[in-house]
């Protein structure tokens, strides 16, 4: 009782964070990685294995990380086990690997970790995990020195993801136990704590690196109809990250009802104030009867009304992402007409189309599952192989583009400042409006489009809180707000119109 009381006094009022964009000044290198948009892929089945994925270390009748691990200790004793757990993780991309990435487009990859990995095993004492602790001693370091540093060196950023939770955030192996009789996770608050205590000593301790694009809470947490349970949680995380980390973005998983953390966002927050909070959701289009009942046509036709859709006032205030998706339809689907007549061309038709909508919905970015399997092509769950097939890329990276100089700048802005005083005097005719303001936003917006774009090709991609963040700043130095939605509106046109040149 004590637990849950402790608990739902950390998390009962939900941290702003500080405005993300520096005022008076350019975005810096870290800014870039946290708040651009992503292409990215998962690093699936590294430091939390699954069988399917990765098999060579899975001994008969083990299914998840922790049997695999136990089995490992049994066989070989701690240190045989710590050897080839360490030799499979350091193994497990090299130099070729980052470089393709890179030259795909990739901005960030999603790595799923689990709680027995993190500080040498610190959080994981009293759990299931404490047994195959031994075997984990050196994760954390190899974390860093062969995920975090290569993909720093080539300018790829990171999402720190807890794929594995003690007792589960849902009932699946991919938990890295057993949690075959539900997500014990959200009903135990003294694993909520000590998890709220692992993600403020991860923020710490990754803070020296630049590329750390943000750190999720928990990955496909079970659905839930009400927030009460699994908010608490998420509050009493995000305030305990903010104590060490003012403006890291945080992820939260949407339970499969992204409308219900949408609302639970847009609630926390309040006016131009920002709780720094990115709302993950997964598409999959393999795993319900009414994808079973599909055919692949069906499913590409309906993807534009079930993705992100319908949110309260167009998720207004909120960033989103997809944290997983795949080009994978069942085989009930494939068996539909004759669509396995045409697979590889609705494949690619599947996939494209899930880019295109996550482009617009999803701005902070979206990650393949999963980058490589250990035998083989995985096949349309496979990154390179998808990518190979042209069934997915890069929509956001303009590297390479040349981009608009002065002169261009001064054309745009004087076209679109002409436009909108002439729309709004007639709309208004009696009212003073402030249109400077418009040119004002548009010129910020102008040169945050510019700064990211200087770095890689990088596009804005948290629009929502960055945009907080300069309304801020203006209302700071300009003692007023009455008009701030026409600089609002200007700063939207300067991005839209910035990414139109560039790309026309």
């Amino acid at each position: 009782m004590f637990d849950k009381l402790k608990l739902k006094h950390k998390g009962s009022d939900v941290s702003y964070c500080d405005p993300i964009a520096p005022p008076g000044t350019h975005p810096s290198k870290r800014d870039i990685f946290r708040n651009r948009q992503n292409y990215g892929v998962n690093i699936g089945s590294c430091f939390v294995q699954e069988r399917w994925i990765c098999g060579s270390l899975f001994g008969d009748g083990c299914e998840t990380e922790l049997q695999m691990a136990n089995n490992l200790i049994k066989q070989h004793g701690a240190q045989g086990a710590r050897e080839r757990l360490e030799g499979f993780w350091q193994s497990f991309m090299n130099d070729d690997d980052w470089r393709w990435l890179k030259e795909q487009g990739v901005t960030a990859v999603r790595i799923p970790i689990g709680y027995w990995e993190v500080a040498e095993g610190q959080f994981a004492k009293g759990t299931r995990f404490a047994p195959a602790l031994p075997a984990y001693v050196n994760a954390w370091s190899i974390f860093k020195s062969h995920f975090v540093e290569p993909a720093l060196k080539h300018d790829i950023g990171v999402l720190v993801d807890m794929h594995g939770l003690p007792g589960g955030a849902n009932s699946s192996d991919h938990s890295g136990e057993s949690c075959d009789q539900g997500a014990k996770f959200w009903d135990d608050a003294d694993a909520q704590l000590s998890m709220v205590k692992a993600f403020q000593w991860i923020v710490t301790d990754l803070d020296k690196f630049d590329n750390i694009a943000g750190i999720q809470l928990c990955n496909e947490a079970e659905y839930c109809e009400s927030s009460k349970k699994q908010g608490t949680f998420y509050g009493a995380a995000i305030n305990a990250i903010r104590e060490a980390d003012a403006t890291i973005p945080i992820i939260i998983s949407d339970s499969w009802n992204p409308r219900l953390w949408t609302n639970w966002v847009q609630d926390k927050q309040s006016g131009l104030n920002t709780i720094g909070v990115v709302v993950d959701d997964h598409v999959y289009r393999c795993f319900s009867g009414e994808d079973h009942n599909s055919s692949p046509q069906d499913i590409i036709a309906r993807l534009n009304h079930t993705v992100l859709t319908p949110l309260n006032d167009n998720g207004k205030g909120v960033d989103f992402m997809i944290g997983e998706y795949s080009c994978v339809l069942d085989g009930q689907s494939w068996s539909k007409g004759d669509a396995q007549e045409h697979r590889d061309e609705l494949v690619k038709q599947y996939g494209r189309t899930q880019v295109e909508i996550f482009s617009q919905r999803a701005k902070w970015g979206f990650f393949f599952w999963t980058y490589k399997f250990e035998s083989g092509s995985g096949g349309e769950w496979d990154f390179r192989a998808m990518t190979e097939a042209g069934a997915i890329y890069n929509p956001f990276n303009i590297a390479g583009k040349s981009l608009p100089d002065e002169n261009i700048f001064n054309q745009a802005l004087d076209e679109n400042f002409k436009s909108h005083c002439a729309y709004w005097d007639k709309q208004a005719p009696k009212e003073k409006f402030d249109h400077d303001l418009y040119a004002k936003g548009f010129t910020v917006a102008w040169y945050d489009a510019l700064e990211f774009a200087k770095f890689d090709g990088s596009v804005l991609g948290r629009v929502q809180a960055w945009k907080s963040s300069r309304l801020q700043e203006h209302i700071h130095n300009h003692e007023q707000a009455k008009f701030e939605w026409i600089y609002a509106q200007g700063y939207e046109k300067g991005l839209e119109t910035f990414y139109h040149l560039v790309r026309n």
